[in-house]
């Protein structure tokens, strides 16, 4: 069970504080935000004396896990154990061996979410895999509140493992990357925007990425060696217009979305006086706005830049657009209907990138990685069912142990190269169901995804449908078919250090 103490220290109330709804909610946010907790509630009762009740309800944190799936064409295994409540304090622990395909990885992982007791959290994580060992920590003091004066974040990382380019579903090339990055940053509040928070950062950036031939490499594809450092600025504002939903991307799981409008910029000067091997200027930008559409109703869209201009000429760009439409739809069976619509714009990617389509993207019918390239649309509707509680005494620990649903879907899109349009010819689509599950007790409620689809147009393979064992969403709301690009080494460190502000490469 959570301690009391940890409980407490995310209370941003304190007695003798006046009655704050938005401190209230932001508390609730932290709370959840730990991942030990199924449900939490904060409320206050006025015949009490304004006295807070505060109560949590605690989930299954120790958990050995042993999964074997298949994806896009693609089979995995993951063996491990995870503990992410280590003495009831909120600290993680886990360790993990997993195959997809033909790549083994041993990874280790520790968290803390408040280190020593104070508001500094700490992830750290070491892996090994055939082409050496990645290991890295994060330390920060985040904005943990939006009145938060101050925030600072220091990260350094290794990372050695093997890029794969694609063609057609088959591993095009390969080779060994190997990438170390340190990243320091701090920010400040700003004392304006009524109920906007505004924010100020600056920091220091320095990314080196080397990459070496193997067996598998073909010629012409190995990336070109590349070290940028200098100094970054940023600005950020939130306003704040967060709603709590249950049943969009979870079953079972109160979810936190942002209406109010979210921008981040963050840009840099790397320079060759700082050890870089080019005068590049960086940028990263994010665009966030939501919108109320009634009762369990919302739309939600992203838009986004990042890349490096050098010698007059763009580097890695990266435009994206997402727009998401969410319908909860209670009668005759509750069901969510989810809409995602994203366009991904690539120039000049790095040589190891690629904008890719598939199994694992988004696109069910078709194998993993079946269409690459430097730009893709991508569509999904997905309805998602919830069944109710199977009726009965004999089924009773089954209803407290999972819950149950089903998906009915259409996916279509097209990634093409750069230079090359979107013609009809080049999109394909796909139709199919599925059924979920959910261990309610869990501490994240992953959901047990099972899909069959059906590709109504040709891809690589003979087969035109295709099987899918797999934890979590079959597409993201921001950016599926582009993780190769948006993914930084700094990401491998996201899962246990939390979110961050935007890396930048």
């Amino acid at each position: 069970m959570t301690r009391e103490s940890v409980v407490r220290q995310e209370i941003l109330l304190k007695p003798g504080d006046p009655w704050d709804v938005l401190k209230i909610q932001e508390s609730e946010r932290n709370l959840r935000s730990i991942g030990s907790f199924r449900k939490v509630e904060i409320s206050s009762s006025a015949a009490s004396g304004g006295e807070l009740r505060i109560a949590t309800q605690d989930a299954w944190t120790l958990n050995p896990q042993f999964s074997v799936g298949t994806e896009g064409g693609d089979h995995f295994v993951i063996a491990g154990i995870e503990e992410n409540n280590l003495l009831g304090r909120g600290k993680s622990v886990s360790a993990f061996r997993s195959q997809f395909g033909p790549r083994v990885r041993n990874e280790y992982r520790y968290g803390d979410p408040r280190l020593f007791g104070s508001r500094h959290r700490f992830a750290g994580l070491f892996g090994t895999t055939v082409r050496g060992e990645s290991f890295g920590a994060d330390l920060a003091r985040p904005f943990f509140e939006l009145d938060a004066p101050s925030a600072h974040e220091i990260r350094w990382f290794r990372i050695v493992n093997e890029d794969v380019l694609y063609e057609a579903s088959e591993d095009f090339s390969k080779f060994t990357s190997s990438y170390r990055t340190l990243q320091a940053e701090a920010g400040r509040r700003l004392p304006f925007g009524g109920d906007w928070t505004h924010r100020a950062e600056a920091g220091w950036y320095y990314d080196k990425a080397d990459f070496h031939p193997t067996v598998d490499t073909r010629a012409g594809t190995l990336p070109a060696r590349r070290e940028l450092s200098g100094p970054l600025a940023g600005w950020s504002w939130v306003q704040p217009r967060y709603l709590r939903e249950n049943g969009v991307n979870t079953m079972d799981r109160d979810e936190d979305y942002n209406l109010g409008n979210e921008m981040k910029f963050l840009a840099g000067f790397a320079g060759k006086e700082f050890s870089s091997d080019r005068d590049a200027a960086l940028y990263n930008f994010i665009e966030q706005q939501g919108l109320s559409l009634g009762p369990g109703r919302f739309a939600l869209a992203r838009l986004g830049a990042a890349g490096r201009v050098s010698r007059g000429r763009s580097e890695n760009q990266l435009l994206s657009g997402n727009l998401n439409f969410v319908f909860k739809i209670p009668e005759p069976l509750p069901q969510t209907l989810v809409v995602h619509g994203e366009l991904n714009l690539g120039k000049n990617l790095d040589g190891e990138n690629q904008v890719l389509l598939g199994g694992n993207t988004g696109l069910r019918g078709y194998k993993n990685h079946s269409f690459a390239g430097a730009k893709s649309l991508l569509f999904n509707a997905e309805s998602r069912f919830f069944f109710p509680e199977i009726p009965g005494a004999a089924f009773r620990r089954v209803n407290s142990l999972f819950r149950l649903g089903a998906a009915a879907f259409f996916d279509a899109g097209a990634a093409v190269p750069e230079g090359s349009g979107f013609s009809p010819a080049r999109f394909k689509s796909d139709i199919g169901i599925g059924l979920r599950a959910v261990a309610t007790r869990s501490r994240h409620g992953n959901l047990l995804r099972i899909d069959l689809a059906y590709a109504l147009n040709r891809g690589p393979g003979s087969d035109r449908l295709v099987f899918s064992l797999r934890g979590g969403q079959a597409f993201d709301f921001f950016s599926s078919s582009s993780r190769k690009v948006r993914q930084s080494p700094a990401s491998s460190l996201a899962e246990a250090a939390g979110p961050e502000f935007p890396s930048i490469r």
